[in-house]
């Protein structure tokens, strides 16, 4: 009993372990394409793409792979990319684009673990590095994670900084020449670069700081249209990267992600639940029936009271009358007995056995009868 007990507490604590990492990495998804400008949702760049198009500014949608884009104008990629990949074939279209003279928008997420940011940036020669240091204690996890930036501008004269949450990871910058500082951070980083390769340029920047909620801020939305001025009216969003492929009418989202992690879950919890179920007996607990000592009559009583409780009245029955033809095969047993033992109970037992008792000595029912009621005025 001890080592069962033992077992369903580590299945219940595992449970609860694997339940409770579930629902962490279930929140900790993002529930939109961040940085799509096709996302509605406050980490969306629609906002940013509908201003362009109000400004006046061509803009397209890339819905098939960077290798295939051989456009000039501004190329806009910003990440997480949902539709994930670790090859190389981006930074070679990237430089590709700059080569024919076309500018780049690089938005970095601030964050660490997307394959396709980590790999594109790297072989861009922009590495990702860490400008803040992640907290232990939860009381300053949570002001680590809702900390803010305003990032003061350096290489543009009076413009108004700029409204961020504080990235974690941002891109080292090359330390050859060809990079210009636009705003720095309050640690005194650079948060916005700009990074001169080839015949084009690379504009560095969170992409935070074009997201739906934080267009409304006004150095924000000054930086927008400083490069609308800068970069010229000819833009296109990598959607391909997030979801968006030629031939559908609407992007991928991360819904299908979030979708196969509760699956996942869920099996995780029946898994769980079917190796609970197996620990557990099947049926009510048994206990052994004490061994009966004693006298022959004390044994027999003991016997009968176990047949009694589990209930084989009629498999008595049939079997008193079995015995009784095997032992006496002269005895007067009518074939009325057989169908009483098919339906009795405890009562009817009793009766039956009488009633071969009886036949057994060869004593009328009559006298049977007279017997049993002298007995009865007797008492």
């Amino acid at each position: 009993m001890k080592g069962l007990l033992r077992d369903r507490l580590l299945l219940g604590a595992l449970l609860v372990l694997l339940v409770g990492a579930g629902i962490v990495i279930y929140l900790g998804r993002a529930g939109e394409a961040r940085g799509s400008s096709l996302a509605l949702g406050p980490n969306g760049w629609l906002a940013a793409r509908r201003y362009l198009e109000d400004r006046g500014a061509h803009v397209s949608l890339l819905r098939e792979p960077l290798e295939r884009f051989h456009d000039r104008g501004v190329l806009v990629s910003a990440f997480p990319w949902q539709q994930t990949t670790a090859s190389l074939e981006p930074a070679a279209a990237f430089e590709d684009h700059l080569r024919r003279g076309g500018d780049l928008v690089l938005a970095y997420s601030g964050t660490w673990g997307n394959a396709g940011e980590l790999v594109t940036l790297e072989s861009l020669g922009l590495p990702l590095e860490e400008v803040r240091k992640s907290r232990l204690s939860p009381f300053e996890w949570r002001r680590f994670s809702r900390q803010e930036w305003r990032l003061a501008p350096t290489g543009l004269r009076g413009a108004p900084p700029i409204r961020i949450w504080a990235p974690r990871w941002a891109p080292e910058l090359p330390k050859k020449g060809g990079a210009e500082v636009l705003y720095r951070s309050p640690r005194g980083g650079a948060a916005i670069a700009l990074v001169r390769r080839y015949h084009g340029r690379i504009l560095l920047l969170p992409a935070d700081a074009f997201a739906n909620a934080r267009l409304g801020e006004p150095g924000n939305a000054a930086l927008l249209e400083t490069l609308r001025r800068s970069l010229g009216d000819r833009w296109t969003f990598d959607e391909y990267h997030h979801g968006l492929i030629a031939g559908k009418g609407a992007p991928e989202t991360a819904t299908l992600g979030r979708t196969l992690d509760l699956i996942l879950i869920h099996l995780a919890v029946l898994y769980l639940a079917a190796l609970w179920a197996l620990s557990r007996r099947f049926g009510p607990s048994w206990s052994e029936p004490p061994a009966v000592t004693g006298s022959t009559g004390a044994f027999l009583l003991g016997l009968g009271a176990l047949h009694h409780r589990l209930g084989h009245h009629r498999e008595a029955a049939r079997r008193l009358l079995e015995r009784v033809r095997e032992l006496d095969r002269d005895a007067d047993l009518p074939a009325e007995l057989d169908r009483r033992a098919g339906t009795a109970g405890p009562r009817e037992l009793v009766a039956l056995a009488r009633e071969v008792a009886r036949r057994r000595r060869g004593r009328p029912a009559e006298e049977e009868t007279e017997t049993k009621t002298e007995r009865e005025n007797a008492a």
